[in-house]
């Protein structure tokens, strides 16, 4: 056998070492590849980083009154349910529905029943009383009465002066009259029926002047003040203007807000009770800008303000909304003028850098 043979036996017999050499030759053509320079088609370019165009434009504040805006419902501004105060008939009924009466006017007559006589009879015991106590009085100063028989004499003159008293009272409340002047919106009873101290007659509205109560917020509460102006629309009415006349001092417990009264004067009874009302209280003057609502966005927090540039930086500016128009709202916390994302704010964020596109302004 040749050598060539015994080498190939050999190799035959170990297979492992021609594993190792193929493998060691595979690694050597794929380091060769690597070592080899290759061309880097970043190197002649420059990282650029993409900045965003938006459309800006600079607004310039007006000073504008700031104001209360509040809805609210028109009430009377008194209003008193009439009770009997003693039992009887009702003999006559003067005064209908829906009337306005003025204080003092009778609404209704009771049934006088014996009340007259009862008064008759212990004006004549009076009397009797009386010649009584002047007879007592004149035998003690005597000497011949003692001071108790006195007192008892006395006491029988005060007791009947008292009961004739009570009578009259009743007698006067056998008539009862309008306690203000207002409008009878409501009587209970008519003539013939029966009524018990106690039972409802009537019920008396006061229009003049008319209320309007309304609710305000914890931060709306410290900008109002008693005496202040206020100009109301009534349902289907022309404007009038009121007085705020009341704040609450304590917040409704189930919606934390504030009563207010508004005062208007309704000398012609034209306006009624029970109609929705906006109100508006004028403020102190602030700056403001006005724009479309559409610019107002929103941050993280769900706070709501206006995006604007400065410096080529987005900044979110929260707003106050001082007054809305058919045509745009105006906002207050801008400064004296803002330069404000009006086209693209939607699509970048506070601290974004943008690139500014000047608008045509609409001033």
């Amino acid at each position: 056998m040749t050598k060539f043979g015994k080498g190939q036996k050999w190799l035959a017999q170990r297979p492992y070492i021609i594993a190792i050499a193929i493998t060691v030759l595979l690694i050597l053509w794929m380091l060769s590849g690597t070592m080899q320079p290759q061309e880097n088609p970043t190197d002649d370019k420059t990282n650029e980083v993409i900045v965003p165009k938006v459309q800006v434009e600079t607004l310039y504040a007006e000073p504008i009154s700031d104001s209360v805006e509040l809805y609210g419902r028109t009430e009377p501004n008194r209003i008193t349910t009439i009770k009997a105060e003693i039992s009887g008939k009702v003999d006559q009924v003067l005064a209908p529905r829906g009337a306005f009466v003025k204080q003092g006017d009778i609404l209704v007559k009771l049934d006088l029943s014996d009340l007259i006589a009862q008064r008759d009879k212990n004006i004549a015991l009076l009397k009797q009383r009386e010649i009584e106590y002047q007879g007592a009085e004149k035998l003690a100063a005597n000497g011949f009465q003692g001071q108790a028989q006195l007192s008892s004499a006395q006491a029988n003159l005060m007791s009947v002066k008292a009961e004739i008293k009570n009578i009259e009272l009743n007698i006067d409340r056998t008539v009862i009259r309008a306690p203000y002047s207002g409008v009878l919106n409501q009587r209970y009873v008519e003539q013939g029926d029966y009524v018990k101290s106690g039972d409802q007659i009537a019920m008396i509205a006061d229009l003049n002047p008319l209320i309007i109560r309304a609710y305000v917020t914890e931060n709306q509460v410290a900008k109002i003040a008693v005496g202040q102006k206020a100009d109301v629309r009534i349902l289907n009415q022309t404007k009038v203007s009121g007085v705020v006349r009341y704040i609450a001092s304590v917040a409704e417990a189930q919606t934390n807000t504030f009563k207010i009264e508004i005062s208007i004067n309704n000398t012609e009874d034209n306006l009624l009770a029970g109609l929705s009302s906006e109100v508006n209280i004028s403020l102190a003057q602030v700056p403001a800008i006005k724009l479309s609502p559409a610019l107002l966005a929103l941050d993280e927090k769900g706070n709501i303000g206006v995006k604007t540039v400065e410096n080529n930086s987005v900044i979110f500016t929260e707003i106050n909304i001082v007054k809305s128009e058919n045509d745009g709202i105006w906002l207050s916390g801008l400064g004296e003028q803002a330069t404000i994302i009006t086209l693209g704010q939607g699509f970048v964020r506070a601290g974004d850098k943008v690139e500014s596109v000047i608008a045509t302004s609409s001033k």
